[in-house]
């Protein structure tokens, strides 16, 4: 018999509530870590930039999981994957691009005011194209992701990206 003086309903919202708790807490240090490294790298004092590369190498590395895991979520980030990584020969390919420019261009204008005017013309381009261009105008994303038209940070992520689709495959 069971000797847990909690019914088994309470016990299950006892456990989604520890497991909430210990998510946030983990988020929480993970984007300290990353701020404290944002900051340490951003620092013009020597000495603060002194103390903050005698740190252990373990922070470090753990500041730059946490950023690279973050940028991974950015809605932004998704798109550009999607557009270097998906595959043009799917019968869906367009109509999801288009989903995603118009994500990225009405529900995130904040960010996408950000982005190179040509990358913005580009999505605007595609939200608006018809059924039969909208996988011509994703690849011309692609493309110009990858040969440098949206400027060199796009296109290092753009590069970054293709490699680690290669690497699973390999």
């Amino acid at each position: 018999m069971d000797n847990n003086p909690f019914p088994p309903a309470q016990r299950r919202k006892r456990g989604k509530a520890r497991t909430a708790v210990v998510g946030v807490l983990a988020a929480g240090l993970l984007l300290g870590g990353g701020v404290i490294a944002a900051n340490a790298a951003t620092s013009s004092n020597t000495s603060a930039t002194a103390a903050a590369t005698s740190q252990p190498t373990a922070t470090a590395a753990t500041a730059a999981v946490a950023a690279k895991t973050a940028l991974g979520r950015h809605p932004l980030a998704a798109g550009l994957r999607f557009f270097v990584n998906g595959d043009s020969s799917k019968p869906n390919y367009g109509q999801r691009a288009a989903k995603i420019a118009t994500f990225i261009l009405d529900k995130r204008p904040k960010l996408a005011a950000k982005l190179p005017a040509a990358l913005q013309a580009d999505l605007k381009t595609l939200k608006d194209a018809a059924d039969g261009d909208r996988v011509a105008k994703a690849t011309h994303i692609r493309d110009t992701a990858l040969n440098g038209g949206y400027g060199p940070e796009i296109q290092a992520q753009a590069k970054r990206l293709q490699e680690q689709k290669a690497n699973r495959k390999a």
